[in-house]
């Protein structure tokens, strides 16, 4: 028997069951790569002050951008940046396809338009990787005192080198994540990022315990602690899986008689703008508190340290209100109700009880807007937590709302196309072994 022949005759299983394993592989493979270029230092920095410096100063500000890093920004590797200025940028190139009609005709022009989309965005995570960059590497410079070097050699070698070290650290990560899209499982920026986080787990579990034995905390308020990060996880899961499921029918599929054939639904998460508001809300608080921090010293990065820091009052109600305001801001640019109610209309569709056009518009504005006060409560309940927890009891336990937003949106995302994957191949084997058995009876 050739080996075409016994390649074909083996079971359609055992055929999609070896290649899902190939494709789960492959991804531990990249997000191990992932991990070792954590460890991989920007040239020209002292690595023992960098080690003495960030766990003592890393457990507000730094600690965040610490934690999506995988910890490459406490050590200062070619990866610090991770894949956020990315991140940044697609949200940025969403936000101005729906504003700028050009931009919006592009994205809709087909693969070409995606293409062109994927350019764009890569030449903006490039200008915000060169500025993230430059702003980092002078603030490392002016962290220098005397006998205690963070920059071994400051100046323009330090500056130029360690610019092209971290934009070319992020573009491996793009690279790295669309390679895992395509011939792994799951989506690769976001394992990347859910990798990165995961890893901190256990930092941020440990700093609890070395609180305890220091005596700063006790067990019960570890307990307690333990308990809410439970609690809120629960909920994360609850409220992603959750739908509000709005009922369609369709005129012409009335007289076929069919139990569910004559209605469909429009599924509207509970939260429909998912973790973007908490990483914007994030991003306006951060950044000017990271830049005070390398400047510390001016009057106004002074005035920011004392006042917008985490544990502060003004903090946690300025990180709350933006996350409010950018919950309402996307859900009104990722939803548009006379969008959904002209396509309804065009394909003789419409709502029980609701006329087409613009009444039924204005009932799905409404529940989009009850959508988003109930997604809006959600995600300040998950985020206010962690930083009441840091108020009360002075601690820098990191791992907040946002972290949580991300583990179970990955995790349910990879679960569900691991899920599909199967279901697809178990398809395509049916049809083949009915193709077979329509053979064998001609």
């Amino acid at each position: 028997m050739s080996s075409k022949s016994a390649f074909n005759s083996l079971d359609p299983a055992l055929l999609y069951k070896g290649d899902l394993l190939k494709r789960i592989f492959f991804t531990l493979i990249a997000l191990i790569c992932y991990r070792l270029g954590t460890y991989v230092p920007i040239p020209g920095i002292n690595l023992d002050i960098i080690n003495d410096i960030f766990p003592k100063e890393g457990s507000g500000v730094f600690g965040v951008f610490n934690l999506f890093s995988g910890g490459a920004l406490a050590r200062m590797t070619i990866l610090a940046l991770s894949v956020m200025p990315y991140i940044v940028a697609s949200i940025v190139m969403q936000l101005l396809s729906s504003a700028i009609k050009g931009i919006n005709e592009v994205k809709n022009d087909g693969e070409l338009g995606r293409r062109k989309m994927n350019s764009y965005i890569r030449y903006m995570t490039v200008v915000f990787c060169v500025f993230q960059s430059i702003t980092i590497l002078v603030g490392l410079e002016r962290m220098n005192r005397e006998g205690a070097l963070v920059v071994i050699e400051p100046g323009l070698m330090f500056r130029t080198v360690g610019v092209f070290s971290l934009l070319g650290g992020t573009m491996f990560l793009i690279w790295l994540g669309e390679q895992i899209s395509t011939s792994g499982v799951g989506n690769g920026i976001s394992l990347i990022i859910f990798t990165g986080i995961i890893s901190e787990l256990h930092s941020a579990f440990s700093s609890l315990l070395t609180l305890s034995k220091n005596g700063s905390i006790s067990l019960f308020i570890i307990f307690f602690i333990l308990i809410a990060f439970f609690l809120l996880l629960l909920l994360v899961i609850f409220i992603e899986s959750s739908y509000r499921k709005v009922v369609v029918q369709y005129p012409k599929r009335q007289f076929k008689k069919l139990h569910n054939d004559d209605f469909t639904y429009i599924p509207l998460k509970i939260n429909l703008s998912g973790v973007i508001p908490t990483i914007f809300a994030n991003a306006i608080l951060l950044t000017p508190i990271s830049i005070a921090t390398f400047y510390k010293g001016h009057a106004f990065s002074n005035f920011i340290l004392d006042y917008f820091i985490a544990n502060k009052v003004i903090y946690i109600l300025a990180y709350l209100a933006l996350i409010i305001f950018f919950n309402f801001f996307y859900t009104n640019f990722i939803f548009n109700p006379e969008e959904n109610a002209n396509f309804l209309k065009r394909n003789s569709g419409f709502i029980p009880g609701r006329r087409p056009g613009k009444h039924t518009s204005d009932y799905l504005q409404y529940i989009v807007f009850k959508l988003t006060f109930i997604g809006s409560a959600y995600l300040v309940v998950i985020c206010a937590v962690p930083e009441i927890i840091r108020y009360y009891y002075g601690i820098s336990f990191i791992f907040g709302g946002t972290s949580l937003l991300i583990i179970v949106n990955v995790v349910t995302d990879t679960i569900v196309q691991i899920q599909s994957y199967v279901f697809s191949n178990r398809y395509d084997s049916w049809i083949r072994k009915y193709e077979s058995k329509t053979r064998k009876l001609r």
